[in-house]
């Protein structure tokens, strides 16, 4: 919901799967339009849709909003808002790409393919069955802050390997609830899953964020944190940051770092994914660009904070 100050400084994400065309001419317009509202963050463009996370303005975002519909035809986008402290994002982005969401570029999702979408509340009453396959689709590194109870882990370091956990581990005869971050990795999985004869597929419409957003703490059945793909890093029961850090070279939250998200002095130099993602050539870089950041922040320059992520 905006906030009536609409100079308060507010953070919009959202999706919306919709045929769009002449990619490289609309990746020029929504940069220069951006630019001039004042919105920083990041856009990505795809001939099945937009996805996008902004920050600024609460009037601005308003705007945007208006704008894509006009513009784009994206009249129901799925979003998440809220009013933010300090700016997360300290530039633009926009990138045009394959999917908004990378997965599998031959699934388009519809109302009619993807799995059914269900509010907080009946989400809370489908996780009462007890024959429910809950899986997790995000990531491994994002599942271990938080997640929902009984939640599955699987195992992943990139959604394009979620296919692949499917395949392998869910029962098409028992009823599958998937949930991620916003929404639009559920949008590609559950249509993935409903192609491949899976009759029974449910998503948590507008993700972790909403179903925080609309659920009393009494009530809710989420654990832990959430991880966000800007500098907030990551997110408590109240939508409030967490002051948890992500590390400069894997990008991915971890124990043990200082405020600047530089790994720490130790035997190996570097934070548990960095040793086991990089070579000894790779880590050399990551150290110098670790010492490169902390002087920055010893000199009061601003480095940007982790890349955006669909």
């Amino acid at each position: 919901m905006a906030n009536d100050d609409a100079s308060t400084e507010e953070i919009l994400s959202g999706y919306q799967f919709v045929d769009l065309d002449r990619l490289a001419l609309w990746r020029e317009r929504i940069e220069a339009y951006a630019a001039r509202s004042g919105l920083k963050g990041t856009v990505l463009l795809a001939a099945e849709g937009i996805n996008f996370s902004l920050s600024g303005p609460a009037g601005a975002l308003d705007d945007w909003l208006a704008w894509v519909e006009a513009r784009l035809g994206c009249d129901a986008p799925i979003i998440n808002r809220q009013a933010v402290g300090a700016a997360p994002f300290l530039r633009l982005k926009v990138r045009v790409r394959d999917e908004i969401v990378t997965f599998d570029a031959r699934v388009r999702p519809t109302p009619e393919s993807a799995g059914q979408a269900l509010s907080p509340a009946a989400w809370n009453a489908l996780l009462e069955r007890e024959d429910l396959q809950l899986v997790d689709a995000r990531n491994d590194y994002e599942y271990r802050i938080g997640t929902f109870e009984g939640a599955v882990n699987p195992d992943t370091a990139s959604f394009t390997e979620f296919k692949d956990y499917c395949r392998d581990h869910l029962d098409p005869d028992r009823p599958v609830a998937m949930f991620c971050t916003g929404g639009v990795r559920c949008e590609k999985a559950s249509a993935w899953l409903r192609n491949r004869g899976f009759p029974e597929v449910f998503q948590l419409h507008g993700g972790i964020l909403g179903y925080i957003a609309a659920t009393p703490t009494e009530d809710s059945r989420w654990r832990g944190e959430c991880f966000v793909f800007d500098d907030r890093v990551s997110l408590d029961a109240a939508l409030e940051p967490t002051g948890r850090v992500v590390c400069r070279g894997c990008r991915r939250p971890a124990e043990g770092l200082d405020p600047a998200g530089v790994p720490p002095i130790s035997a190996d130099g570097e934070c548990r994914l960095c040793g086991e993602l990089f070579d000894t050539a790779r880590l050399g870089s990551l150290r110098e660009r670790a010492r490169q950041v902390r002087l920055a922040r010893e000199r009061g320059y601003a480095h940007l904070g982790p890349d955006a992520q669909s």
